[in-house]
């Protein structure tokens, strides 16, 4: 299982298990991360989620 570390625009850490053979966009949304919209569902298409 990978580890994943999610930055809020206030600084708050998020720390993950990510699922292996799922997208970093999917991790974040299972658990709940904030500022993840995704509202095209990970088809790239609207940009309300992004990595830096």
């Amino acid at each position: 299982m990978t580890k994943l570390t999610f930055i809020a625009h206030d600084g708050t850490h998020f720390d993950v298990d990510a699922e292996n053979g799922s997208t970093v966009m999917e991790n974040a949304i299972r658990n709940a991360v904030p500022g993840i919209e995704a509202e095209c569902g990970g088809a790239c298409a609207c940009a309300t989620c992004h990595v830096y």
